[in-house]
């Protein structure tokens, strides 16, 4: 039977939320640290390139768990972790962002459907990865200073995240990988979770 996706949360919810989410935040970690040595030339490509492979993972918890609070969930625990790492200034932008997300999703009533989580997520990355560029603006002393950065690396950063056609490149580029990312979790699910039937069918 398939489940009401107006249910609230469950423990075992809370719990599937939380595992999944701790996984996508060291895919996230680590996959940063790879792109590191290729900021002085890729920044604007960095941050989509990251969120791609975080798309999998969500659309996972998404249609596993496919209730209301889900995507609020998990941005509240990724800001937590970014602000137990010192980066506390994340967690009201990936907040803001899931709450956007969840609007869209009761709106369209689309907690088990593709183009709706794909927008929901999408908004709730571009609060999420661009919260550095919004900190950067308000106070660029304090974002330096928590980012540590200094030298030829942080000319580069400069130039990348007060450029405005840098900036579109940005934004671009993360909406691009988000849908892009969606698209290729979607086929993963299909194929590997949905026919095993761990997963319902997605509408």
């Amino acid at each position: 039977m398939k489940k009401k996706t107006t249910a609230s949360l469950a423990s075992k919810d809370y719990l599937t939320i939380g595992l999944y989410t701790l996984v996508q935040f060291v895919i996230v970690m680590t996959l940063s640290m790879v792109t590191v040595p290729f900021l002085l030339w890729l920044y604007p490509y960095a941050t989509a390139f990251v969120l791609f492979f975080t798309c999998p993972i969500y659309l996972l918890i998404a249609f596993k768990v496919g209730k209301k609070g889900t995507l609020l969930i998990f941005g509240a625990v990724n800001g937590l972790f970014y602000a137990i790492m010192g980066t506390i200034y994340v967690l009201p932008f990936t907040l803001i962002g899931a709450l956007i997300g969840e609007f869209i999703l009761a709106k369209t009533k689309g907690y088990r459907k593709l183009t709706a989580q794909t927008a929901a997520f999408t908004i709730y990355n571009l609060f999420y990865g661009f919260s550095n560029y919004i900190m950067l603006a308000i106070s660029a002393d304090y974002y330096f200073s928590t980012m540590q950065i200094e030298g030829i690396l942080l000319e580069a950063y400069t130039k990348y995240m007060i450029t405005p056609f840098w900036i579109f490149i940005s934004i671009m580029a993360l909406i691009m990988a988000i849908s892009l990312g969606c698209l290729f979790g979607y086929h993963l699910l299909r194929k590997h979770f949905i026919k095993a039937g761990i997963i319902s069918p997605v509408n």
